[in-house]
């Protein structure tokens, strides 16, 4: 036998018994069920939101609050579970045309066969959330109304609510992004924070004048204005001068009514670029924030007097800088700036610090000798 022959197929088996080592790595798995984790229970202080907008905004509340905290530590509960916050919560829906938002919203009562409802047979009335089907198109309903009516719902939630007068069990297919239902314990705490309060515009803003005019639309309000505010319901279409839809212009906001002796103005809650709490704020509310405020500005005082001493401290405090000062208490009002230089000469060390575009300083032997603005 060719012993060449031999020495080569010894060597292919060889490279064919190493390849045959490589094999699929495992992973272990848990065999317990994970922890269900349950909705968040509701705040009278939040309107109807969706689970994804809920979540997104707990997230931007920690992020702006500085606290250092993981905003995504908080485990989120799944939809099903999520839209259970809202189950025996009183909606009110107000009035409408039969022609409003008929392609998008549907009502129907189920006997024997499912019955279509309109405006004029739920406007004007209080129910109670049941239960709530974020996954409309997977519910029996939806594909039962669907055949039995021989129609698409341009819809994506189902609301089951109960007539508080009669107890019917009525259903609704409505988008959860803009549902037409005012939530009453959000629309009865807004009541309770503003009307009849005395409100004090904390900033620069416009809101739109009472009685609305086509030619004088809205008003600049001052900072520092007092205001009193009643809440209340209006329709669009009340505060349009021009190209009014009867039928889509029905729709309800929340609306502020403000007044004083010299004027009276709107503040639409959801259509004004400014957010209401940014810019209004209760009177007695601004005086507790003031007296944090002054509260605030003492301590932070007191830690500078304990740090440089009466004179110096309340200087460094209020950014007022004189001659004489140590290096230290220059930064503490201006912050440090890595443009310095350091010199000597007969009167020693002098060292120069350059605020671009601000000013300069010059200390000699530590101390501020010399301030140069620019």
């Amino acid at each position: 036998m060719n012993i060449k022959l031999i020495f080569t197929a010894i060597t292919i088996l060889s490279s064919i018994s190493g390849f045959s080592q490589i094999e699929m790595g495992k992973i272990e798995k848990t065999t317990g069920n994970e922890t269900k984790v349950s909705f968040p229970v509701y705040d009278n202080s939040e309107n109807f939101i969706i689970q994804s907008e809920y979540y997104k905004a707990k997230v931007t509340k920690i992020l702006e609050s500085g606290s250092g905290k993981n905003p995504f530590e908080e485990k989120q509960c799944d939809e099903n579970e999520y839209y259970k916050r809202y189950n025996g919560l009183k909606i009110y829906y107000p009035t409408y045309s039969d022609e409003y938002k008929k392609n998008s919203i549907h009502f129907f009562k189920k006997t024997d066969k499912i019955e279509t409802l309109n405006w004029s047979q739920i406007g004007n009335k209080y129910f109670t959330i049941v239960s709530i089907n974020p996954f409309l198109d997977e519910s029996e309903l939806y594909n039962e109304a669907k055949s039995n009516l021989s129609k698409d719902f341009y819809a994506d939630i189902l609301f089951e609510l109960k007539d508080n007068i009669s107890n019917e069990t009525i259903y609704v297919f409505e988008s959860q992004f803009n549902p037409q239902f005012i939530l009453v314990p959000f629309f009865e705490k807004k009541k309770e924070l503003i009307n009849g309060k005395s409100f004090i515009a904390i900033s620069d803003f416009n809101a739109i004048k009472n009685p609305v005019s086509k030619t004088d639309y809205s008003l600049y309000i001052d900072k520092g204005t007092e205001w009193k505010a009643e809440l209340t319901l209006l329709r669009k279409k009340d505060l349009k001068t021009e190209d009014i839809d009867e039928t889509n212009d029905q729709e309800t906001l929340l609306a502020v009514l403000l007044s004083n002796e010299k004027d009276k103005v709107i503040f639409d809650l959801e259509g004004s670029r400014w957010n209401f709490d940014n810019v209004l704020l209760t009177k007695k509310d601004l005086e507790k924030l003031k007296t944090e405020n002054l509260n605030k500005n003492k301590l932070s005082e007191n830690v500078y007097i304990k740090k440089y001493g009466e004179k110096f401290g309340k200087l460094v405090y209020q950014k007022k800088t004189t001659i004489g000062m140590s290096k230290d208490m220059c930064s503490d009002i201006y912050g440090i700036t890595l443009n310095r230089k350091k010199l000597k000469n007969a009167n020693g060390e002098i060292e120069i610090w350059e605020y671009t575009g601000i000013l300069k300083l010059y200390f000699t032997n530590g101390k501020l000798s010399e301030i140069v603005n620019y």
